[in-house]
């Protein structure tokens, strides 16, 4: 370890209790309310520069202690502060604050598309169009009352975090909702594929996000799809899927050859 990485170190333990002392009880509380938690007291540390730029958080299993949390709720939040372009998850060698993450322009997305070297965002939407198109299909014929009432909870968590306009949750509960439709499709394949992909799935929902006047535009277009499920409406409920994913290219500034 050189000087100076000794140096980010130490900065980054001293900072750490003193973030301690600012978290909510919602810390000890359960479920989403500790990630929520987390993810609020890691970007109050960023936003303050008690993490600087382009620096390593310190490993996740000193962290989490530090925090008082389990390393499960503390993945969970850093994995979407990556999302949200805060924080640059780098395979090997760890967790950095992004150097522009504060200053970016509102209307560009934060950092970088992460997978560049796997794949590009273009290919992540056409394969999100097959796949949930046809996911979301068998999910209106093979659903019951129990799942569509998860769908409709997940839908107050997704307008909770648009009126609050908490980043964090709302792309939470976006992701939540499509992996709810996957699960829902009875498709075992599909389920494993989206599983496997998570990351970069998610990755690609972050894309639309720094188009802040339109945060309400996904809550509608979410609406529309369960209202069809609700109805049992298997072409419906594919019409509305592909119209969200191709309106959700376009706030992202993406754009992709469909075949219909």
């Amino acid at each position: 370890m050189t000087i100076a990485e000794g140096k980010t170190l130490d900065r980054n333990r001293e900072a750490v209790p003193a973030a301690a002392s600012e978290r909510s009880s919602a810390l000890r509380d359960g479920g989403a309310n500790v990630t929520q938690a987390i993810v609020a007291t890691l970007k109050t540390m960023i936003r303050d520069g008690r993490f600087k730029p382009d620096e390593a958080l310190p490993p996740q299993r000193d962290l989490a202690q530090q925090l008082g949390v389990s390393r499960a709720s503390l993945r969970e939040a850093v994995s979407i502060l990556g999302t949200l372009g805060l924080l640059s998850i780098e395979q090997g060698r760890g967790t950095f604050v992004v150097s522009n993450a504060e200053g970016a322009n509102p209307g560009q997305a934060i950092g970088s598309w992460r997978f560049a070297a796997r794949y590009s965002p273009e290919e992540v939407y056409q394969f999100r169009l097959i796949a949930e198109s046809q996911a979301v299909q068998l999910a209106a014929m093979n659903h019951t009352d129990e799942e569509l009432a998860e769908l409709y909870q997940n839908l107050e968590l997704f307008r909770q975090a648009t009126r609050q306009v908490d980043l964090g949750a709302y792309a939470q509960a976006d992701f939540d909702f499509h992996r709810l439709i996957i699960r829902f499709s009875r498709n075992r394949l599909l389920v494993d594929m989206h599983g496997n992909f998570a990351g970069v799935l998610l990755e690609s929902q972050r894309l639309p996000l720094f188009q802040r006047d339109t945060l309400w535009e996904p809550v509608l277009e979410h609406e529309r799809i369960v209202e069809a499920l609700k109805r049992n409406d298997p072409e419906g409920a594919r019409y509305y899927m592909r119209q969200h994913l191709s309106r959700a290219c376009s706030r992202a500034g993406i754009r992709i050859v469909e075949v219909i």
